[in-house]
């Protein structure tokens, strides 16, 4: 209440009914981003002035030096006394909260956690902007609109404000003098804004959001006829069912939105412009922002971005007509004069501020391209030296968030200066996903939001004296009006470089706000438990979250249309110890009466690469991920107890086109032995081997023995000379198998290694071998020998006695044609090739445990033995070149 109260006021104004505090208490239940602001700032007008005029103005409030000094200083003591803990803090708020409003605490919706740091948030950027008046009315302003549902009574406010002195109180007893009475001048002033605005602008807003509300269903309502349509267009045959069905689909046209402008469009005689269908793309987004200025300002100067590319000249008056007759007629029943009075409302305030960012995108965007063809390398260097020595001088702090190597620091101020020239250049849409992904790094991270404005500052006054270097032609010093509002002149040699500095300032400020939204949204309680690897603070943030959402908190933060992984994130970051505790919680089978909430298949769809990112980043947690997937009954019988292995994952991939499950290949080249024997993946591989691999395996290799076995009696038993005169037939006999041998056996591995070559290329499937790009297939054991089996029948065939001495006739192995050369060289690749066949029927040892051990136990000791080999020949090879050096002979 006001100091200038007498005691017999405050005693009158605290007898109010019990029943309006208990409403106005629950209207508050639902705050959208601090349920705390919206109380106690609403509560009191500045000091000194009376509480007849709480909510009637919404006046600038200046606030002294000493006064900023003082609410800062007592929040960092604040702070410092909770032990630094930025949720400690937010939580102390809250209960003090609910403990002067109890009748707000059964309408909370929003977990406590997330509610905390919102708590936090909201009182370190008041007291950022406190020193800033018109920041300061913009952010309060903000805030005002987010609580437009709530009733604001000064009761209600004086009460939390009570709170919050018996906070600073219990916690700091040692408050410089004065620290209470800026902070009533701070938070009455807010409060007194709030009513202010929600009294003047909240039945507007309320009807904008009412209508849009009907008119989104609508579009969706016609979508889903549109589907329906299209099916019963293709199940009509008759024409008359035809014409039914066209008819029905020109009057969908006029349910949605954008179609119903583009039809008022016609109906007036106006053709729909490139610049119009941008911005019924994203009017949307604009209806949901009107109710917060800075959020909407920044959505237009993202489309401004785009706008100027559309068109030369754009006269936002034309879309106003158009809006309206689509409104009207999407909105018969609810049409009136209020609504037409809110709905023109809207579109004056979101004009004007397209008109502003219209006119400063195309006045910054050719001086922009000016200056990045005008920095010459000289130049960008001391930019990349002089701007984090600038910035850890203004702001200490930032010293400890980057630690990184000068090589870092020079590519994030190459980063910097990107940011601004693709601000100009590259669509909005492109430019926004960009900076999405890069804020949620940044939540990753942990960098305070307060940096930001520092930050741009410093880029600002390193950037200005290497401007003022830039060669200036213009030597007029002609007064002129300035390019980017038309509302103050310049001198004209004074233009290029002061418009040079201003669009480098716009342009790194929208990339700073657009990252500091991004953060201020991704920076969930989840994401903070990250930040310091606090296992126990992560369990903190879950104790309030639906069974039904627990998993995707864990598991998706999504900011526009990026998203990011918590999860995977605590992965990367080295959180490992909260990594481990998420898993284990996404693992957890819960219950409630009707459903049972198992998080296996939200793992595998938000991170479909999970078992890699385990393994590569944290491989000690191999076997918890695996644990999770196997339920054990905690009762036996007979010594055994039920177990269920959850496979599908392990066998099928999200992806559909993937063969195999990216989880269960992740583990085979994991390559540990350990690993590789946890029960569920040897039963998942065992299951795959029996029922799937096996038949096709032994299909394949079965082929390959007969092969092997036509390949051998052909070409080495059956040809001896001695055999072919056994009789006349078995030249005839020799000729067939060697028939199959090139047939079956040569043609097949050429299709199978052509198709696979072609294959790989195409998917860009290769390895880099010794500076040569060859298929990767080709880097496994048994497709290496099947390609030099290959290779040497391709040989084999050049000199084959059949081809040469086929003029002779049709089953001669011997003819003047076929020389004693080609019959040794024949001999050769027979014999490699045998050994390549050998070598491939080895591989049938896969169908049985024993036979791979026995393999493996048999490569082994043919490297012992070739090992052993060439140590012999060492020694064999030493002695010699010692007796060659013993030049005395020895008599007899």
């Amino acid at each position: 209440l006001p100091v200038d109260m007498t005691q017999e006021q405050r005693e009158e104004t605290q007898m109010q009914p019990e029943e309006d505090q208990v409403s106005a208490a629950e209207d508050m239940s639902d705050a959208p981003i601090s349920e705390f602001e919206a109380s106690p700032t609403e509560s009191a007008n500045k000091s000194g002035e009376h509480a007849a005029s709480f909510g009637e103005t919404m006046n600038v409030l200046k606030l002294s030096p000493t006064e900023v000094t003082l609410l800062r200083k007592s929040f960092d003591m604040l702070l410092l006394a909770l032990g630094n803990d930025r949720e400690a803090v937010g939580d102390a708020i809250y209960g003090l909260k609910i403990h002067a409003l109890v009748a707000i605490k059964d309408n909370f919706t929003t977990p406590r956690a997330v509610v905390s740091l919102r708590f936090f948030n909201c009182f370190r950027l008041l007291l950022e902007k406190a020193e800033d008046p018109d920041e300061l009315k913009i952010y309060v302003e903000t805030l005002a609109f987010k609580h437009l549902q709530n009733d604001v009574t000064e009761l209600r406010v004086d009460k939390v404000i009570d709170a919050f002195n018996e906070l600073l109180t219990n916690n700091v007893p040692d408050l410089p003098p004065g620290t209470w009475a800026a902070w009533r001048t701070l938070l009455s002033h807010t409060g007194s804004c709030y009513r202010f605005v929600g009294e003047t602008y909240g039945e507007r807003l309320r009807i904008i959001k009412e209508d849009w509300a009907v008119v989104q269903r609508a579009t969706k309502d016609e979508a889903k006829d549109e589907r329906v349509e299209d099916k019963e267009e293709k199940e009509e045959e008759d024409g008359e069912a035809q014409d039914e069905e066209l008819a029905r689909e020109d009057g969908a046209e006029t349910f949605s939105f954008g179609r119903m402008c583009a039809f008022s469009n016609e109906v007036m005689g106006q053709k729909t412009e490139a610049w119009m269908l941008e911005l019924l793309q994203v009017f949307h987004v604009l209806v949901d922002m009107i109710s917060s200025p800075v959020h909407l300002q920044e959505e237009c100067d993202l489309l401004a971005i785009n706008l100027i590319t559309k068109s030369n000249s754009i006269n936002f008056e034309r879309f106003k007509p158009v809006m309206l007759a689509a409104l009207r007629s999407l909105l018969p029943k609810q049409w009136s004069t209020s609504h037409e009075g809110a709905w023109e409302w809207l579109w004056l305030t979101v004009s004007r501020n397209l008109n502003e960012s219209t006119m400063k995108v195309r006045a910054f965007k050719p001086f922009n391209v000016k200056m990045f063809s005008t920095l010459q390398e000289e130049q960008l260097d001391r930019f990349r030296a002089n701007i984090f020595t600038e910035f850890f001088a203004r702001s200490q702090a930032s010293q400890d968030l980057f630690k990184q190597s000068q090589t870092r620091l020079r590519y994030i101020a190459d980063r910097v200066l990107q940011s601004s020239s693709d601000m100009f250049q590259k669509n909005k849409d492109e430019t926004l996903d960009d900076l999405s992904a890069l804020g949620l790094r940044h939540v990753g991270y942990g960098i305070p939001i307060e940096l930001f404005g520092p930050f741009v500052e410093v880029c600002v006054e390193v950037m200005r004296p290497l401007i003022a270097e830039f060669p200036n032609s213009i030597e007029s010093t002609k007064m002129v009006w300035c390019p980017k509002d038309r509302a103050h002149q310049l001198p004209e040699n004074e233009i290029p470089e002061h418009m040079m500095i201003e669009g480098f300032r716009w342009s790194i400020g929208l990339t700073a706000r657009v990252l500091v939204r991004t953060i201020m949204d991704g920076s969930t309680a989840v994401m903070q438990a990250i930040h310091f690897d606090d296992s126990k603070r992560l369990r903190r943030a879950l104790q309030d979250a639906p069974r039904v959402e627990r998993f995707v908190w864990q598991l998706a933060v999504e900011v526009g249309s990026q998203s990011i992984s918590p999860l995977f994130w605590a992965l990367r970051s080295g959180a490992h110890d909260t990594a481990k505790t998420m898993i284990q919680d996404i693992l957890t089978i819960r219950a409630d009466r009707d459903n049972y909430y198992f998080g296996a298949d939200e793992l595998f769809k938000y991170q479909p690469n999970i078992a890699d990112n385990v393994l590569r980043e944290a491989p000690f947690l191999a076997e918890t991920l695996l644990d999770g997937l196997i339920w054990r009954s905690h009762k036996s019988q007979d010594n055994l107890r039920p177990v269920i292995y959850y496979l599908k994952h392990l066998l099928q991939d999200m992806d559909e086109e993937k063969m195999l499950s990216r989880a269960l290949i992740s583990y085979v080249r994991f390559d540990h032995p350990q690993t590789i024997m946890h029960p569920i993946l040897a039963f998942s591989l065992d299951l795959l081997w029996d029922k799937l691999a096996l038949r096709y395996f032994l299909m394949d290799r079965v082929l390959t023995v007969f092969n092997c076995i036509i390949f051998i009696l052909s070409e080495c038993i059956l040809s001896h000379p001695s055999v072919l005169q056994i009789s006349s037939m078995m030249p005839k006999v020799v000729f067939g198998g060697r028939c199959l041998v090139y047939t079956m056996g040569f043609l097949r591995l050429v299709y199978w290694h052509t198709l696979e070559i072609c294959n790989a290329y195409r998917h860009k499937a290769l390895s880099n071998v010794h500076g040569v790009w060859v298929p990767q297939y080709l880097t496994r054991g048994a497709a290496i020998i099947s390609f030099i089996l290959t290779l040497d029948m391709l040989a084999m065939m050049t000199v084959e006695p059949l081809f040469h001495c086929m003029g002779q006739g049709i089953a001669t192995f011997e003819c003047n044609a076929w020389t004693d050369t080609m019959s040794l060289t024949y001999e050769v690749l027979v014999t490699i090739g045998v050994f390549l066949y050998v070598m491939l029927i080895v591989e049938v040892g896969s169908i049985s445990i024993k036979l791979s051990e026995y393999r493996v136990l048999c490569i082994h000791a043919v490297e012992q033995i070739l090992l052993c080999l060439g140590v012999v020949f060492l020694v064999i090879l030493t002695f010699a070149f010692a007796i060659s050096g013993m030049d005395r002979e020895v008599q007899a």
